[in-house]
């Protein structure tokens, strides 16, 4: 028989890697007066709470504990025999760890990377170390590298972004480490905070048609910080693409389908910030070559 938990789920949104995101803009000072008191004053300020119906949420086991997602796309549920991995957004339970003994509580570690559980009455703590594996779609994507490689490197990037113009250099020694083994998939996320990065990844997409994607998605990168409207077109101009075509292509509606599919993959797979790099959907914990790397040898591991 089915047991029913009902709860209401709160979205919580945090990052937790250095990246850039929209939350990092400065908002302007605003002016204010200061605050009367209203001690001894007849004046009474209420508020009310506002909520919903409780809903119900069916499983097949009695939940003992429930932890959230950072982020509040996902809620973890303890049960007797399993975790179960429950999306907001399906509405359903989409995975489940099975358990070898049972846990009465539980928590999640920061990087949402270990579960760290108890038993009532006994003097241990159990870990679990998982990974959530993206599956994250080439789509019309431009690819770097061999396009039949068995491992995918998919970047979320920004143009205009200082933490992306350094990741990207090491993306290219990671291809350069496995030409055949990795290709680089760049998903375009350009943020409202930066006022010529759509601008920029429209530019390298319509390159691309003309084979200039990777020319000009370095040149871009190199000199995120000097990208105006300007200068965006002189490094297409360089990487020597045909500028008539190019402004054929950046007018048309293909390099724009592109984009609303990268952003919408970023959505899909909740990416907070970026850079967001997934190696065959997973994120890796850390970046560096070394790290990559080891990502790298590991999946080609399960290839075998």
């Amino acid at each position: 028989m089915k047991k029913q938990i009902s709860f209401l789920c709160a979205v919580l949104c945090a990052l937790w890697f250095s990246g850039c995101s929209p939350s990092q803009e400065t908002p302007s000072p605003k002016k204010t007066e200061p605050v009367k008191s209203t001690a001894g004053s007849s004046t009474a300020v209420s508020g009310k709470i506002k909520h919903e119906t409780p809903k119900d949420i069916q499983l097949q086991e009695t939940p003992k504990d429930i932890i959230l997602s950072r982020d509040g796309s996902t809620a973890y549920i303890l049960g007797q025999q399993n975790i179960m991995i429950y999306s907001v957004q399906e509405a359903k339970v989409t995975d489940t760890i099975p358990l070898t003994k049972a846990y009465s509580r539980f928590a999640l570690s920061p990087d949402e990377s270990s579960f760290y559980l108890t038993a009532q009455d006994a003097p241990q703590v159990a870990v679990i170390q998982f990974s959530i594996v993206n599956t994250i779609e080439i789509g019309k994507s431009p690819v770097i590298g061999n396009v039949n490689a068995p491992v995918m490197v998919a970047a979320f990037l920004d143009y205009q972004c200082p933490y992306c113009a350094k990741v990207y250099p090491l993306l290219q020694e990671l291809l350069k480490k496995y030409p055949n083994d990795v290709k680089l998939v760049i998903k375009h996320n350009p943020l409202p905070m930066h006022k010529f990065a759509e601008k920029a990844s429209l530019a390298a997409l319509a390159a691309a048609q003309q084979n200039k994607f990777e020319k000009v998605t370095e040149l871009f990168f190199t000199n995120f910080g000097s990208l105006n409207d300007e200068t965006i077109r002189k490094y297409v101009q360089d990487a020597g693409a045909d500028m008539q075509k190019f402004d054929a292509d950046i007018a048309g509606a293909t390099v724009k389908d592109i984009l609303e599919q990268d952003q919408q993959a970023g959505r899909q797979a909740r990416v907070r910030a970026v850079p967001t790099i997934y190696i065959n959907g997973i994120i890796p914990k850390g970046r560096s070559i070394e790290v990559f790397s080891q990502m790298v040898d590991e999946e080609l591991k399960k290839k075998k």
